[in-house]
């Protein structure tokens, strides 16, 4: 059903769990699917005082394709410049799975998407 990278990213997701210090928290609630899914991330500066996304850790509620696309996401965004971090895509967070996601569970790279950009908004005066 998973590609390799998918089935590596459900058996062990990286990033799981609440950031209790976060900078700030993007939520997502799809009621057409039932499923959720919450990023936390933590701001920093590069030595050159370029905002960047320090750390960054997800919950999900739902199906495995939310838990992986989070995982993947997190880990693609962690160590990022902030400009960098907003610019990711679903399509690229799909890539970094080399397909490895049916169909059926696309969905959740847009709601990871969307659950990371609502993130970084909240946390937006924490990055100047």
């Amino acid at each position: 059903m998973y590609g390799l990278a998918a089935a590596d990213h459900l058996a062990h997701p990286r990033n799981l769990g609440k950031l209790s210090d976060a900078d700030g928290v993007g939520h997502v609630d799809c009621p057409e699917t039932d499923t959720q899914v919450t990023i936390y991330v933590r701001l920093g500066h590069t030595d050159d005082g370029v905002p960047l996304l320090r750390a960054a850790r997800f919950r999900a509620f739902g199906c495995g394709g939310c838990i992986i696309a989070a995982s993947i996401a997190t880990d693609m965004a962690t160590g990022q410049p902030f400009e960098q971090v907003r610019a990711l895509t679903a399509r690229a967070i799909l890539a970094a799975l080399d397909g490895g996601l049916p169909a059926e569970q696309r969905y959740c790279a847009d709601l990871v998407v969307e659950a990371l950009r609502l993130a970084l908004e909240s946390a937006a005066p924490a990055a100047t």
